[in-house]
């Protein structure tokens, strides 16, 4: 713990004994009752420090944990993990370093399981970014005043020039994302979930949208 040396020289007294029998206690006073109280409230305080310390550090982590799930498009429950941080503080039913060791691994996995995902969810954000543009360009498209000379008209027509060209590479797109999607599927055994929802459901229902519209 962070204590100044000046409050740990106020008990080094006390401290010197912390090993020895009451028999083999020689300093006059060490064992005085109002003494005793002295030291316990000091280890109340100290234990209410460690504590507060102990959340500070894992909320720390936490965070570098939600920051890896956010960046990987993975939903989780930041309050439900924070409320059981605390509870197993204050509970001191785990030791400080098995709890930080807990929270290194996790950081870990996620950092792995991130990484493991990058190539798709690159894609993922480069198909939302064209199906944005895409939005943009059927509102520009369906403005009547959009070759008027007004202020920005061009700057709006390069940007429409750009943006056909990013939506005509959108089918080519989906078929690259549902192929390594389904590869990844296949090595990991399990759903490739983003943002709370399996990623080839939300390319399924898009290509059928696509179709029918």
């Amino acid at each position: 713990m962070d204590t100044p040396q000046e409050e740990r020289k106020l008990f080094d007294h006390v401290t010197c004994n912390i090993s020895a029998s009451v028999d083999e206690v020689t300093i006059p006073g060490s064992l005085a009752l109002d003494l005793i109280e002295q030291v316990e409230v000091e280890v109340e305080r100290l234990d209410q420090l460690k504590a507060s310390r102990m959340k500070e550090i894992a909320f720390k982590k936490q965070s570098e944990l939600e920051e890896i799930f956010a960046h990987a498009h993975i939903e989780i429950d930041s309050d439900v993990a924070r409320e059981k941080i605390l509870a197993l503080i204050d509970s001191g039913d785990i030791e400080p370093t098995e709890l930080l060791a807990d929270m290194d691994n996790q950081i870990a996995k996620a950092k792995e399981e991130a990484l493991s995902q990058k190539d798709i969810l690159d894609k993922v954000e480069k198909w939302m970014s064209a199906c944005e543009e895409e939005s943009w360009l059927e509102d520009y498209n369906r403005d009547e005043n959009r070759y008027n000379a007004s202020r920005g008209a061009h700057l709006n027509l390069k940007r429409a020039e750009k943006a056909r060209i990013l939506v005509n590479k959108i089918p080519a797109l989906v078929e690259t994302l549902v192929a390594k999607t389904r590869a990844w599927e296949e090595t990991h055994d399990i759903s490739f979930i983003c943002d709370g929802v399996p990623l080839l459901a939300v390319l399924d229902e898009f290509t059928i949208h696509n179709i029918n519209s």
